[in-house]
């Protein structure tokens, strides 16, 4: 059993240009790895895959009974309360490798999007598909539950397309990676890792050869041209009209010289030199190596004045059904505070009372977890409304970030991670003395989160972030607000890292 995509191609009803153009691939059973650029057509492809939208043109395989579990976790996944009512070994099993309890699923508008995250990929593995489709499946949830995810994925059987940007689960799960490079799919064995380190193998050799093919075109070019200058020297020669009309000697030798062919092997040599020099342009125009910008995001930013944002006093604040206990603590003005913790322990709860108390005249890009339809039309509305200067500026961030900005302005297909970037552009116009982050790298492919990494860590004001990335966290924090057991506490070393 496989699924087959053939000369795929698709546009959105309100873009100017396709978003896939006659792509194909073969998924087999067991896990493949789809990767690529924020934008590049991984969820179109996928929706394509499980029958959600129609292909322009080109065949699918039919007849599958194919699933995706989508990015985002506010809609509740279909079958959830057939599932949590299932009593069957393969629910029960389900339930236990996922730490899921009886009554989660009829709580699940209220439970933190990693308890949701759980609850919906678990919903989809009971329901056995043939083709199972992963969007961004490590999204919200902490080191635990990535331990029980990638356990029950193993025991899936049928053909699993992980559409991902963590490359622990890829290392984990994926016997092949499939890639979006330069419009089509490149299809390399292994995880993350290997497929990773055969790209850069790949591109250096790519390099290398453009290098060799634009050297080589420059020798030939400045070989055609001192023999381009020697047969104008040696025409020269061969004309009689500057002769004296007594000098029979040099005309003989004129006349030796045409009727031996020398005229015409120079001929043929400049003939042979412009065929050399068409090859080697060819050469360098095959010889294509992909761009990518992979330098700093510079953030325009300064501290504030104040040397202190935030103070927060003892109290006993409502989390959920239960409460969170909030010691004294506060926020400097260049503090890098990262909030860690369990799923459900409170982490957005502490955020959203943060938020009450900082003051409305300190500039402030605050970046929620997810954003429903409202604030993503708002986000697309507002970029489209600059100013020409201010629009260039946004989308220049936004192109350093790997993704295309005309595409996203297109209309309202821009991707989660499209959206992430957006909204950071725009929110640097405003120079902001605070940075508020719900899982900052929720949704971001890989050469983003770096990028974003680089410029968090550098960024002169203050920043709190929320997250279950600890390499990420590592690099942009110099404190650690940990919430557990219903309790908020400030730790001084590594360990609280959930």
């Amino acid at each position: 059993m496989q699924f087959t995509l053939s000369g795929v191609s698709y546009t959105y009803p309100s873009a100017i240009e396709p978003i896939l153009n006659n792509v194909s691939a073969t998924f087999p059973r067991g896990w493949s790895g789809l990767l690529g650029d924020n934008g590049c057509g991984k969820t179109t492809l996928a929706k394509i895959v499980c029958g959600m939208i129609e292909p322009d043109s080109g065949t699918v395989t039919r007849g599958l009974f194919a699933l995706m579990c989508a990015q985002e976790t506010a809609v509740e996944p279909e079958g959830l309360s057939d599932f949590a009512l299932d009593y069957g070994r393969e629910a029960r099993e389900l339930r236990r490798i996922f730490s899921i309890e009886d009554d989660m699923a009829w709580r699940y508008a209220v439970l933190s999007c990693g308890e949701q995250k759980k609850l919906q990929v678990a919903t989809m593995l009971w329901q056995r598909p043939d083709v199972l489709v992963l969007d961004e499946p490590t999204n919200h949830i902490d080191r635990d539950a990535r331990e029980q995810l990638t356990c029950a994925l193993r025991r899936f059987a049928g053909i699993g397309i992980l559409v991902s940007h963590d490359r622990e689960l890829l290392d984990a799960l994926a016997q092949r990676c499939i890639s979006f490079e330069a419009g089509s799919l490149v299809v390399r064995p292994g995880g993350y890792t290997a497929a990773h380190t055969q790209a850069e193998l790949e591109r250096t050799t790519a390099l290398r050869e453009r290098r060799a093919a634009k050297d080589s075109l420059a020798r030939l070019a400045a070989e055609k041209d001192a023999r381009a200058h020697e047969a104008a020297r040696a025409k020269a020669r061969m004309s009689k009209r500057h002769l004296d009309p007594k000098d029979r000697s040099a005309k003989a030798k004129i006349d030796l010289a045409r009727f031996t062919g020398q005229d015409g092997a120079r001929g043929k040599l400049s003939s042979q030199m412009d065929a050399r020099l068409a090859a080697a342009q060819d050469r360098v125009a095959n010889a294509r190596v992909d761009k990518r910008y992979d330098g700093d995001l510079w953030l325009d930013a300064r501290p504030s004045p104040r040397k202190t944002l935030a103070r927060i006093e003892p109290a006993t604040i409502r989390c959920g059904e239960g409460s969170l206990s909030l010691p004294r603590l506060f926020v400097g003005n260049t503090d890098h505070i990262g909030i860690v913790g369990p799923n459900g322990a409170g982490k957005t709860t502490l955020l959203e009372h943060m938020r009450s108390l900082f003051d409305q005249n300190v500039p402030t890009l605050d970046i929620p977890q997810e954003l429903d339809a409202l604030q993503r039309a708002e986000v697309l509305e507002r970029a489209a409304a600059l100013p020409d200067a201010k629009r260039g500026r946004v989308l220049s961030v936004v192109a350093q970030l790997n993704s295309k900005p005309d595409r996203i302005l297109e209309g309202g297909n821009a991707s989660p991670g499209e959206l992430r970037k957006l909204m950071l552009a725009l929110g640097m116009l405003d120079r902001p003395e605070l940075i508020v982050m719900d899982e900052p790298t929720n949704h971001l492919d890989l050469h983003s989160v770096e990028a974003l990494e680089r410029a968090l860590a550098s960024y002169p004001g203050a920043l709190l972030l929320v997250s279950h990335d600890r390499a990420f966290l590592t690099a942009c924090i110099n404190r650690i607000w940990e919430v557990r057991d219903e309790v908020v506490r400030e730790v001084q070393d590594g360990t609280a890292f959930p």
